[in-house]
């Protein structure tokens, strides 16, 4: 998982941390950033579907 997170830009990266690791909501992370809350959102899906994307290519089952 560390390995397909280092993958993704930097600033997904920092939101995944804020929102899962620090337990921010997405509210606290665009008051935090100055990121609108739909893009904070938006970017969080987004990683969301990168990570799935290149677990399933290394043969990590994400259920």
């Amino acid at each position: 998982m560390r390995v397909a997170l280092e993958k993704l830009p930097e600033e997904q990266i920092a939101l995944i941390r804020m929102a899962f690791f620090f337990g921010q909501s997405h509210s606290e992370i665009s008051a935090a950033t100055g990121i609108p809350l739909g893009t904070v959102k938006s970017r969080i899906r987004l990683a969301f579907g990168k990570l799935k994307k290149l677990l399933e290519e290394d043969g990590v089952d994400s259920a």
